[in-house]
């Protein structure tokens, strides 16, 4: 009697077993990109200064590095520089030698920051003149805009917009219909374009904008949003 019963229950189970397979459907969904770049023009410009002096005597290195930074910083007011815009770092001393760490002593290095935000691109060679000739330093430029939030949100609707419309154009093709999100994923690249000064005067060159001083003309910010979506084939 019980080997009966068992073999009855051994039927049910596999006869629910089958009817549950031929219920669930295999599961499909498919994985796209979309990519959209988006330009803007840039309405500042962020200097990045460093000041360096190197002396054997440690103190006569850190007052003529301390007199570049007064010099830097006191062209707020010539430039019409916010206070908020100037922002100098932290003071960096280290011992440098002949050859690496095993030579003999060959000096103090005092090196400083100083960060200039500059507000009115037309003001470009002013800004520059005025840098170069204030002190000995290494400077570099980058632009950025204060729109740079809002037309990366608006590229990244754009975007999500692109992979949707591939993904459409994909499942219609394979004869499928598109069916709900399951994950977005989004990968964005830096917006800033970088112009390095090699002592304050070499400028490398940009492309065409609107925007423009009698020696420099700024190129557009593009701000490119790549996003992953996957969808469910229906």
């Amino acid at each position: 009697m019980r080997h009966v019963i068992a073999c009855a229950c051994l039927l049910l189970c596999v006869a629910g077993g089958a009817a549950l397979a031929q219920e669930q459907k295999p599961f499909r969904s498919i994985s796209v990109s979309g990519t959209v770049e988006a330009k803007t023009a840039p309405d500042q410009i962020v200097w990045r200064i460093r000041l360096t002096d190197t002396n054997k005597d440690m103190r006569l290195a850190k007052a003529s590095n301390d007199q570049k930074v007064k010099s830097v910083v006191a062209l707020r007011k010539k430039l019409g520089v916010d206070d908020a815009d100037v922002e100098t770092g932290q003071v960096s001393i280290r011992r440098e030698y002949e050859r690496g760490n095993m030579g003999p002593f060959k000096h103090f290095a005092v090196q400083r920051d100083v960060a200039i935000r500059q507000r009115d691109l037309k003001q470009f060679d002013k800004f520059l003149d005025a840098l170069v000739s204030s002190a000995e330093m290494e400077a570099s430029f980058s632009f950025e805009s204060s729109r740079i939030h809002e037309v990366r949100a608006e590229t990244r609707l754009k975007a999500i917009e692109a992979a949707r419309n591939k993904a459409e154009a994909m499942a219609k093709a394979a004869g499928c219909n598109l069916g709900t999100v399951m994950t977005i994923r989004e990968h964005a690249q830096d917006d800033r374009w970088q112009s390095p000064l090699s002592n304050g005067a070499f400028v490398q060159s940009a492309p065409a904008a609107d925007l423009a001083t009698e020696t420099f003309v700024p190129g557009a910010i593009t701000v490119q949003v790549t996003v992953y979506v996957t969808f469910e084939l229906n």
